[in-house]
């Protein structure tokens, strides 16, 4: 089952559909959420105001662009538009979803973001 969340960056909205995982469910049933973010040219990153349990064998490396990912170590929540091709070296990701279809170029010409709302949608 996919749950769909809309995520509003300072008035620009995409949508997402999260993966049937835990840690998703877990993230879906917590929302709204709003996250202050900065970003890394990257992605759009912030401390998550809550933990989400998880398995430690969903946990890994990288990213693709799109993914809307948890990293449990150290408690973030982000959402990347760019750097696939360096993620390898980025380890504690876990994925719990991905934006829809041309979310990724939306959000990558976004700027002055400085808070995500993130809603079922």
């Amino acid at each position: 089952m996919l749950n769909k969340i809309t995520l509003d960056f300072n008035g620009t909205t995409v949508e997402a559909e999260l993966n049937d995982s835990d840690t998703s469910r877990e993230f879906y049933d917590a929302l709204p959420l709003r996250i202050s973010v900065g970003t890394s040219g990257m992605d759009y990153c912030g401390q998550m105001p809550l933990s989400l349990s998880y398995d430690d064998a969903q946990v890994g490396r990288g990213w693709r662009n799109g993914d809307v990912n948890y990293n449990p170590r150290g408690g973030w929540f982000a959402v990347f538009f760019a750097g696939e091709e360096e993620s390898q070296a980025y380890d504690d990701q876990l994925n719990m979803g991905r934006l829809v279809d041309g979310a990724v170029e939306t959000l990558a010409s976004v700027s002055d973001v400085s808070a995500v709302e993130i809603r079922k949608a």
